[in-house]
């Protein structure tokens, strides 16, 4: 998945990290961590397809990396881009967790940054109301992947 890397400079990388906010959200399922976690491993499942249109609605693109098993969890990359106006929306790079609550339980979350456009402008218009939309957007993604896993 894209990341900041050396290439890009010091002084851009510093500039993105700024503008960077950090956003998370969880739902539990009562689902089996390995009936689940085969779900979100396959990249056939129903999952994948329920994210692309989820993002297609939101006008953006969404880059799915490998996702990968770590002992008792699943880790799945992502990367949100605006499909269009991308120096006005923010583009999210993210990671998509499953992991094992024991006793049939798994918790799964969305964890990442988001770059703010607009710089300090963005910023400042980012902490009075567009962070609250984020979250609000992040919480429905969880909660149409969660209801897709559940019904696989």
């Amino acid at each position: 998945m894209p990341r900041d890397t050396e290439a890009e400079g010091a002084a851009g990388g510093a500039s993105r990290r700024r503008n960077a906010v950090f956003i998370s959200d969880f739902v539990h399922l009562s689902r089996p961590f390995e009936q689940l976690g085969k779900a979100l491993l396959d990249s056939d499942s129903g999952w994948r397809q329920t994210a692309e249109r989820s993002a297609a609605r939101q006008r953006f693109t969404l880059t799915v990396g490998e996702a990968r098993r770590s002992g008792s969890s699943v880790i799945v990359p992502m990367l949100w881009e605006p499909a269009a106006l991308e120096r006005l929306l923010p583009t999210l790079d993210a990671d998509i967790e499953l992991f094992s609550l024991g006793d049939g339980h798994c918790r799964l979350s969305l964890s990442g940054r988001y770059r703010v456009p607009l710089a300090q402008f963005g910023v400042a218009i980012d902490r009075l109301a567009m962070h609250r939309l984020a979250e609000a957007a992040v919480r429905h993604f969880l909660a149409e992947i969660s209801e897709t896993l559940g019904s696989e």
